[in-house]
């Protein structure tokens, strides 16, 4: 075949994709984006949902023990922090493939949040891998429709 391998930008869009921001095992990376800023390590896909009231951040965490999150706020910011166990194999046993990080250790994002929040008034539930965290904003970040005269 001449001239270009038609795969080889499949391949390479794959990688990085799946080596995304902050989605690899080694990767410290940070991400600024619409008021934005995201930097952390490790492969910990997040989302942002921002309401009226309240900033929804819904974390995948798999193969995490809820004990082993820890989440901190305080003013805009949250930090999610997670320690992720190797895998257990015995010496009869070899990975012949994995997606799972190895040799991962910590993992953590540090979120600058879109507005302030009320952190006393947060909550954070963990299931099935993923962790969503609720954060009502604080008064003064509340949108608020102004009565014109």
């Amino acid at each position: 075949m001449y001239g270009r391998d038609p795969f080889s930008e499949i391949e390479k869009l794959m990688a990085e994709m799946f080596m995304s921001p902050m989605g690899g095992v080694s990767s410290r990376r940070t991400i600024t984006s619409g008021g934005l800023e995201i930097s952390g390590s490790g492969y910990m896909p997040i989302t942002l949902i921002e309401g009226d009231n309240n900033i929804k951040v819904i974390a995948m965490i798999p193969g995490v023990n809820k004990e082993d999150i820890v989440v901190n706020s305080v003013g805009n910011t949250l930090e999610i922090r997670a320690k992720r166990a190797p895998l257990m194999i015995t010496e009869s046993e070899r990975i012949i493939y994995s997606e799972i990080p190895e040799d991962e250790g910590e993992i953590y994002r540090t979120i600058k949040l879109p507005a302030t929040v009320k952190e006393d008034s947060a909550s954070a539930k963990y299931e099935n891998g993923i962790l969503i965290i609720e954060l009502p904003k604080s008064e003064v970040s509340i949108k608020r429709g102004i009565n014109i005269e």
